[in-house]
């Protein structure tokens, strides 16, 4: 069976980014993977279709071109002896665009490209943003009240938030400014949206969108919290750990997709309207 362009360039992709398994001194920040193929996946399976219509093709030059690129990241990686990160990927993924679509394929993929962008931009925002400690007590007072509403003893002090773990011993929790997740919905936020650029909708149909865009991964934050501190409450530790690292890109994801569900219906035609240019004039018999 023949592999069609599409499933051609999913497969270089894979490939691709899961080369530093085999290349020595050279690992994936799993954070920063488990961030870019989440991204992809879903603008993949929202864009699929526009993915399978593309007819451009790569010559060998463009080939051997987006190859070089790739094997230009992975050498020097290598020679730093460093993990691979989120603006590599990015590189690694326009690199895949090359070898399957040519340098004129780039046009076709900007978006997915600036995801990474604007990902990493969100995640460096808290290296220079002051702590919002009034925003930080806020949480902690709404988590603290939302897990008592739930039968569990908790207090706030500040950003801190003490309750007891379902086998008795006390817990503190900090919600952190990191915890805020100013840079993950300034990140999210514009992630989705970002795509809905591609549609071309006039300002005044964007501004509302961006505006839900931003106060719904706000919202999902705090809904992220909430299931973290459950999760430290029941689970234990370890487990409360683990789901706050990966359970906000998750959520996250899942939320820019339901957005870009309800944002394509809401700025594409209206179902079952039928579009000028397919009214036909009947002839008199």
């Amino acid at each position: 069976m023949k592999l069609t362009r599409a499933w051609q360039f999913v497969l270089t992709i894979c490939v691709a980014f899961l080369l530093p398994l085999i290349i020595p001194s050279v690992g994936l920040d799993d954070v920063y993977f488990f961030i870019t193929a989440i991204v992809l996946f879903a603008w993949f399976m929202i864009k699929w279709d526009a993915v399978k219509a593309i007819t451009l093709r790569s010559s060998r030059f463009e080939m051997l071109l987006g190859a070089a690129g790739i094997g230009a990241i992975y050498a020097y990686k290598y020679y730093v002896a460093t993990d691979v990160g989120i603006l590599d990927l990015v590189l690694i993924f326009l690199g895949a665009v090359v070898i399957n679509y040519g340098l004129k394929g780039l046009k076709k993929f900007w978006v997915p490209a600036a995801y990474g962008v604007v990902l990493l931009a969100g995640y460096q925002i808290e290296n220079v943003t002051p702590n919002f400690v009034a925003l930080q007590n806020w949480l902690a007072g709404v988590l603290a009240g939302s897990v008592r509403t739930l039968g569990i003893g908790a207090t706030a002090n500040g950003e801190f938030v003490t309750m007891n773990m379902s086998n008795g011993v006390p817990l503190t929790l900090d919600v952190a400014s990191d915890c805020t997740g100013i840079q993950g919905i300034l990140a999210f936020g514009m992630l989705s949206t970002m795509t809905l650029l591609d549609l071309k909708p006039r300002f005044s149909r964007l501004v509302p969108l961006f505006a839900i865009g931003f106060i719904g991964a706000f919202l999902i934050n705090i809904v992220r919290l909430i299931v973290v501190f459950l999760t430290f409450e029941f689970l234990g530790i370890s487990a409360g750990n683990n789901m706050h690292v990966y359970f906000g890109y998750l959520i996250f994801i899942a939320w820019v997709m339901v957005f870009w569900v309800l944002a394509f219906r809401y700025l594409g035609p209206a179902r079952g309207a039928i579009q000028p240019q397919a009214l036909i004039t009947p002839k008199p018999i």
